[in-house]
């Protein structure tokens, strides 16, 4: 895309360290070269973390998912990926290496603006760990053709007890320069029965703080109401189907 002119390529392929998927006392973790096909076809994602499965059906085509990789998707930090939301919403921890050693950060702190990273220069993104999943989850998207870059996308955890919303967590994604934490759509979760006016009420409060921008694709404004039908869409998904 040219935003960079780098003078050296290094090809991390074989360095074998950098792939595989397991599972570590309750976290999945994830090497930076895994390509997205392989953690889509993993029944150790599949089991352990359904959302992250559900969401790579969106990510591109089939030709695309055999060569991107997840660490990549990451580092890119496209408003518009998956990935980012995905990790975001689920707790993820990103590691990195470079000259002063490992470090953690946390993948709301990761992503910090459009394309642009926690990454400093000379760090590598080697893993990224996952806590196994919490609750029922759900992903929607809207695009204007499945596998192109996300209009809007939403996800929406829950747990339910004793038929009332007991925890959630609301991630939307392709809304601004970064995924973005609804807290006010949790807030209005938080304690209720989970119904349709539930869910319409959650939907109108993720989606009455949002300004997105307008592009050739969509308006900020068409955006912004999308955002409220999928949140409320992935809500009475995660909850079973129940309305």
């Amino acid at each position: 895309m040219r935003l960079t002119a780098p003078s050296v390529l290094v090809d991390l392929a074989d360095l074998s360290d950098l792939s595989g998927i397991e599972v570590r006392a309750g976290v999945v973790r994830i090497g930076a070269m895994t390509t997205q096909a392989e953690c889509a076809s993993s029944p150790i994602i599949r089991a352990q973390l359904p959302l992250m499965h559900e969401a790579l059906s969106f990510v591109a085509h089939p030709v695309v998912r055999n060569r991107g990789t997840i660490g990549g998707s990451l580092a890119h930090g496209d408003p518009a990926a998956e990935m980012p939301v995905v990790m975001v919403a689920l707790g993820a921890t990103i590691r990195a290496t470079g000259p002063a050693g490992e470090r953690s950060i946390p993948a709301a702190e990761f992503f910090i603006g459009p394309l642009t990273t926690a990454l400093a220069p000379g760090e590598v993104l080697t893993h990224v760990d996952i806590p196994v999943q919490r609750g029922t989850w759900a992903f929607e998207e809207v695009s204007r053709r499945h596998g192109d870059f996300a209009l809007v996308m939403a996800a929406v955890g829950l747990d339910i007890q004793s038929g009332k919303i007991d925890w959630a967590r609301v991630l939307l994604g392709a809304v601004s320069d970064r995924p973005v934490r609804a807290h006010d759509a949790e807030a209005a979760l938080a304690g209720r029965p989970i119904d349709a006016a539930t869910a319409r009420t959650a939907g109108d409060a993720a989606s009455k703080g949002l300004n997105p921008s307008s592009d050739i694709h969509a308006s900020g404004q068409y955006r912004r109401q999308v955002a409220g039908v999928l949140v409320r869409r992935a809500i009475l998904r995660a909850a079973g189907g129940t309305k």
